[in-house]
């Protein structure tokens, strides 16, 4: 099955039966050189995914990254490595008129990294 089309199908349903935020856990990877489907383009091409956090491509990413989906909102990417080594903590703000916001993001180091 095509990733981007189920995530968007599952997406779409949770929007629906009244989520107010919807978190894709991936393991797609952030990015490649070739086009191959990655969180970066899942984002891009997402109509109703708010976060995704990814997997696959260990990255160490200090923030969240930011795309613009499909409807013209932020979609918010993250990764915060492999092993445990840190945790990433993403914080949203909500309004009564159902507006979101990612309000502070930050990574905590749990432990540091040591050679294999």
């Amino acid at each position: 099955q095509d990733p981007i089309q189920t995530a968007n199908a599952t997406a779409t349903l949770l929007y629906k039966k009244g989520c107010d935020l919807v978190i894709c856990l991936s393991h797609l990877g952030d990015r490649y050189q070739e086009n191959k489907v990655s969180d970066e383009i899942l984002a891009k091409e997402s109509y109703d995914i708010d976060l995704i956090i990814g997997g696959h491509t260990h990255r160490f990413f200090e923030e969240p990254r930011k795309y613009t989906n499909k409807k013209g909102g932020t979609v918010a990417v993250n990764q915060v490595g492999f092993g445990g080594i840190q945790l990433g903590r993403l914080e949203y703000e909500f309004s009564k008129a159902k507006k979101k916001n990612l309000a502070n993001a930050h990574t905590v180091v749990v432990r540091k990294k040591t050679s294999e």
